[in-house]
């Protein structure tokens, strides 16, 4: 690659929606992608799992849609 000529910007060619939880033991967030399914996850802070409550399948897929995946999130004047 030639070390003279600059990097070009990339354009995101997928996205996913991430969620905030906040453990109800020690009120640390954790960042998840998307959970659709109910499930128990570990705090990282305190080790304690608790259950979370899933996201709408369907509405993450109506949001990936409205940004066609990304693309339409992008700034059309930094193009």
């Amino acid at each position: 690659m030639d070390a003279q000529r600059p990097v070009q910007p990339v354009a995101p060619t997928g996205m996913e929606l991430i969620f905030m939880y906040r453990c109800p033991h020690c009120g640390r967030k954790a960042a998840l992608v998307a959970p659709t399914q109910p499930a128990m996850i570990q705090c990282d802070a305190c080790q304690t799992q608790f259950p979370l409550v899933p996201v709408d399948e369907r509405t993450v897929q109506y949001i990936k849609l409205m940004l066609a995946s990304g693309r339409a999130a992008v700034d059309p004047d930094f193009a």
